[in-house]
């Protein structure tokens, strides 16, 4: 049964739930265009030894859009308002995934008391432009890294009122390309989500602020990060160039371009604290929390027997 609650942090109507007994002290940062449905198994396992914090950002699944912009900083601040109003531990673990993963980041920068440690899956990395420069234009387009496409298409059939549409091609995409064993009612909350004109407004924008430099300059500088663990989580990469040449079109050369640079970029995360840990996931590419949660679960471990 999915307890989603809603509460008002001045900006928006935020849905979130909470699993565990205790005071938060894991809050999972999910990735661009993703709901409370894809995560709830995940957060119900993590709840046996943590209290977990699962929320939808604004704009996304049930949560209200914001009347401030998607940029990184107004999204850290907007979770430190929703942090504000529940019980929390002085300092939490932050579990982020792609997008995620910079919103994570800006967080620990604005408020690093209250973090404990980064748990980063696939991030998405602020050095993404990169992409743009290292690439050739048709390498870029078959690469899969731009995700604009994706979803002003879903906007469109979703404006138009077409869902069932909508319905019948995310059956087949992520997140169920990578996970069968949704229930019924995850299923339901996740394909609902996926017919809101108001989630691919929110992606694109998302999105887009995500990219644009002004936003995440700042983002790279290593001074202003606090002495807090980073622990990375990457893909494994035969398997992401696999799905590269599948899906995107590209040939074996282009697709180890493609994933030599994702890997590198997202390793510019490690430069950022003296305390930062690489993981590379054996068997998953980008939803490593559906795939392999094991490997989440025994970071999880590391980073509390540590502070034991």
């Amino acid at each position: 049964m999915l307890e989603v609650k809603h509460i008002f942090i001045g900006s928006a109507s935020i849905a979130y739930a909470i699993l565990g007994k205790n005071k938060i002290d894991l809050v999972i940062e999910m990735g661009l265009g993703s709901s409370i449905g894809e995560w709830w198994q995940v957060a119900k396992r993590l709840s046996k030894t943590h209290t977990v914090l699962l929320y939808e950002r604004a704009g996304y699944g049930n949560s209200l859009p914001s009347d401030k912009e998607r940029t990184p900083l107004n999204i850290a601040n907007e979770l430190y308002q929703l942090l504000e109003q529940l019980e929390h531990e002085e300092s939490v673990t932050l579990l982020a995934h792609s997008q995620g993963g910079l919103y994570a980041q800006q967080f620990a920068r604005l408020y690093p008391q209250h973090v404990k440690a980064l748990i980063l899956l696939d991030p998405l990395s602020a050095y993404d432009n990169d992409f743009k420069t290292l690439l050739t234009s048709v390498e870029y387009k078959r690469s899969g890294v731009d995700k604009t496409g994706g979803f002003k298409l879903g906007y469109i059939l979703s404006r138009l009122h077409l869902g069932f549409i909508i319905k019948k091609i995310m059956k087949t995409a992520p997140p169920f390309y990578y996970y069968k064993d949704f229930s019924n009612e995850e299923t339901k909350y996740i394909l609902s989500t996926l017919t809101k004109p108001t989630f691919y407004k929110t992606a694109m924008e998302e999105y887009r602020l995500a990219h644009r430099e002004e936003e995440i300059s700042g983002l790279k500088e290593k001074k202003d990060f606090p002495d807090i663990p980073i622990y990375l989580i990457t893909h494994t990469s035969k398997m992401a160039i696999r799905e590269i040449i599948e899906f995107g079109g590209l040939d074996e050369v282009g697709a180890k371009k493609v994933e030599e640079i994702w890997q590198e970029l997202m390793k510019a995360y490690l430069a950022l604290s003296h305390h930062s840990y690489f993981t590379q996931a054996k068997h998953s590419t980008h939803y490593i929390h559906l795939t392999e949660l094991d490997v989440v679960c025994d970071t999880l471990e590391r980073i509390y027997k540590k502070n034991s």
